[in-house]
């Protein structure tokens, strides 16, 4: 690529939000497949096509704390997702974790209007090695803000230094600190997106086994669910939609142990065993994420056990798009889901 097309996209990213689509149409017109009887928004496909491909999968352990301060540096450079309509407090708190020994920080998001007695808790994504607090911080003010809801987030410890249940035992420790300081698991609902999401499940299934005490909903953005890929959608959009194949791999071998991981429901989501029902659940799908497949198939599972769950595919947009929420069709899809959330959370 030359020099002077690298720095046309570099100017276009820059100024990407403040180009009206009919003239990216113009300037950035893209050839979009119909999959499934749908095209990828076109606005999307063409922010998703002036970012460079992601390289993350080549990266060695050794480097990946510095390349993790890069992406963070940029995500929140990048500023995606909306302002809230009011002011947003935060809190930070640093609750040692009772099984691993780390001192976890979860930062509560207190909006200018709230239900004192409702409370999320929020797993961020990044494949389960990149991401933080820090970077879902803009995101997480929008929904708290949006919601009129208090949401801690979770900054949990990263794969592949502290691979599976590290994270997963230090979610359970969040949950149980928020009901010894007041919060009511009745009132507790949980979320996540991506890896989050994963959690989210992995939680509520441990909890569910452990017969304890259960948050009164869920949420899960796009969740993986599947280590083994065996669905459809891992083939048909494995290179152009955001989320790659090679990334998607990385992401679940720097998770695992070993292969035993893949038969154990905490980690395997399509394993999902049990006789009984998971509290209230909206599960989110993107029609252009290869992991949109798992996802349906997950539903079903714990739908045929008795939970009540509302699965919402939005058939035009791809993974991760609730994170960037200056996207105008991300925006509708997003609100449509955090609408149907204030009905049960």
């Amino acid at each position: 690529m030359s020099q002077f097309i690298k720095n046309y996209k570099k100017y276009l990213l820059k100024h990407f939000f403040k180009i009206p689509v009919w003239l990216l149409r113009i300037i950035l017109p893209q050839k979009r497949l119909k999959i499934r009887g749908f095209k990828i928004d076109f606005q999307s496909y063409a922010y998703i096509n002036l970012n460079p491909v992601s390289t993350l999968h080549t990266i060695q352990d050794k480097d990946l704390p510095k390349i993790r301060k890069i992406i963070e540096s940029n995500k929140i450079n990048s500023r995606l997702s909306l302002n809230p309509t009011m002011p947003v407090k935060t809190k930070d708190y640093f609750v040692l974790s009772k099984s691993t020994g780390a001192k976890m920080l979860l930062r509560e998001y207190i909006p200018h209007i709230s239900n004192p007695h409702k409370t999320i808790l929020f797993f961020h994504g990044g494949g389960w090695t990149i991401d933080s607090v820090e970077t879902y911080n803009d995101m997480i003010k929008y929904f708290s803000d949006y919601l009129n809801i208090r949401i801690f987030s979770l900054e949990y410890s990263l794969a592949p230094e502290n691979k599976f249940p590290y994270a997963l035992l230090e979610a359970e420790d969040a949950f149980n600190w928020l009901i010894m300081n007041g919060n009511n698991p009745n009132q507790i609902s949980i979320c996540g997106d991506s890896a989050g999401a994963h959690m989210v499940a992995s939680l509520s299934y441990k909890l569910l086994k452990q017969d304890s005490e259960m948050p009164n909903s869920l949420l899960m953005i796009y969740p993986p669910c599947d280590p083994l890929f065996q669905k459809e959608s891992i083939e048909l959009f494995k290179d152009k939609y955001f989320l790659l194949n090679q990334d998607l791999f990385w992401f679940w071998d720097k998770l695992k142990v070993n292969k035993e991981n893949e038969n154990d429901p905490l980690f395997n989501h399509l394993m999902f065993d049990l006789k009984k029902k998971l509290p209230p659940t909206i599960l989110v799908t993107a029609g252009f994420d290869p992991i949109c497949d798992e996802g349906n198939e997950y539903a079903e599972i714990i739908k045929k056990q008795g939970t009540n769950i509302k699965v919402l595919n939005y058939p035009t947009l791809f993974h991760n798009f609730a994170f960037m929420t200056k996207l105008k069709a991300a925006k509708k899809a997003t609100h449509d889901f955090l609408d149907e959330y204030k009905k049960i959370v």
